[in-house]
């Protein structure tokens, strides 16, 4: 007996037809199993079978083939034989077209990765200029912001360590008023703007390796073009995401005072429970919308007709999803250290003044560097994820081969 949430639901709604520019050739839905194809009337009575001209009927012996027995048909093969093409070959995979960056297929993961990669060669204009001057020109506005923050922070912990007194152990840990004021100032202003503009970026990736999934190459001014019809679902989406979070923490501060009201000894016990079901229904929530970006951008249906299908997306698949999200995150994590601590060590000897505004330019730095491998990479792995779970859920790989055949015709 399986549980609500390991047996898939019904397959999500097939993405309605849009007007021409808002979504890639290709992405309409084909005809299900069961369906009949365009044209097709099933009254119609059947057309009689014409025998071609030297051809043997279904049956009938091929020259040199014994009397009575049908002929082999092509690609078959004979008792205890294997041909060339057949499917009962240990290890066979079936070909699959790849007029892009990946196979037309379910990807593996080393197909995801590599598909990520090829994404940035093939078209670098956008994935590396349109993303990075997003990217910069957010964290820009973000770091100007930021400073005015920066040295209210600084002058409120100041005052909080004058009148608390400060312990030397926490002043060796770095926890000074300098580094907690930029530390607070840079979360409110930089990381608040990256935030609304990572989406931005995601969106421009997702539409950028849609193309490049089919071996289209779009031009920056088409891809900037796409992205902004679709700007504020992305950045609503993020601002709701963000509200969502702050809720939660909300709910679960009150639960846990209000279990401290009743008895201090259960709610020390509720901390922990609270805590563990914070972070369950976050992780759960987050792997249920992470497809949803990627199809705001590539899709061209409405705000919450889209989230709902991105949202069945990952019915079936949520463990993969997950598994291969904490995995790109845990490698980018571990890439970003090792880049950012060199660049902050430089940074830190060549500052001359180590004051506010010098440490908040100094963050700024260190995230667009950090925020710029994140967009890159993990756009481009999560984009590839939402077309291929589309793919395994909804067969749209032969929706891109018909794309793929029509974009190499032009």
């Amino acid at each position: 007996m399986t549980t609500p949430e390991s047996a898939p639901d019904q397959p999500a709604q097939p993405t309605p037809q849009q007007p021409a520019g808002s979504q890639p050739a290709g992405w309409g839905e084909p005809p299900r199993y069961g369906q009949y194809a365009p044209g097709y009337d099933p009254a119609a009575p059947p057309a009689p079978a014409q025998p071609q001209y030297g051809t043997p009927q279904y049956g009938a012996p091929q020259y040199g083939a014994p009397q009575g027995e049908p002929a082999a048909q092509y690609g078959q093969s004979q008792y205890g034989q294997y041909t060339p093409y057949s499917s009962q070959v240990p290890g066979y995979r079936p070909p699959a077209d790849k007029p892009g960056i990946v196979p037309l297929r379910p990807l593996s993961l080393g197909e995801l990765y590599d598909g990520a990669f090829g994404a940035v060669r093939h078209n670098p204009g956008v994935t590396l200029g349109l993303t990075a001057i997003i990217v910069v020109a957010a964290v820009a506005v973000g770091t100007l912001i930021s400073i005015p923050l920066t040295t209210l922070f600084t002058d409120l912990f100041g005052s909080l360590f004058a009148e608390v007194g400060s312990d030397p152990a926490f002043e060796d840990l770095g926890f000074t008023q300098d580094m907690l004021g930029v530390t607070y100032g840079s979360a409110l202003g930089t990381g608040l703007l990256l935030t609304l503009a990572t989406p931005l970026a995601m969106g421009v990736m997702a539409i950028s390796v849609s193309d490049s999934v089919i071996g289209r190459k779009i031009s920056v001014s088409d891809a900037w073009a796409r992205t902004a019809r679709r700007a504020w679902f992305l950045i609503g989406f993020s601002l709701l995401s963000m509200l969502a979070v702050i809720l939660a923490y909300a709910l679960a501060v009150g639960i846990v005072a209000g279990l401290f009201l009743v008895d201090p000894t259960v709610g020390v016990i509720g901390i922990f429970l609270v805590l563990a079901a914070l972070v369950v229904g976050l992780v759960w929530a987050f792997t249920r919308i992470v497809l949803i970006p990627p199809a705001l951008a590539v899709e061209g249906g409405g705000f919450w007709e889209t989230c709902r299908r991105a949202w069945k997306l990952t019915r079936g698949t949520f463990w993969r999803v997950l598994g291969i999200y904490l995995l790109t995150s845990f490698i980018l994590s571990i890439i970003g250290q090792v880049v950012a601590i060199p660049v902050g060590l430089l940074l830190g000897l060549f500052m001359v003044m180590q004051s506010g505004a010098g440490l908040a330019v100094s963050y700024g730095i260190t995230y667009v560097i950090t925020g710029g491998m994140s967009v890159l990479f993990l756009g481009g792995v999560v984009a590839l994820l939402y077309i291929d779970t589309r793919m395994r859920r909804e067969g749209l790989d032969v929706q891109l081969q018909a794309a793929a055949a029509a974009a190499s015709d032009k």
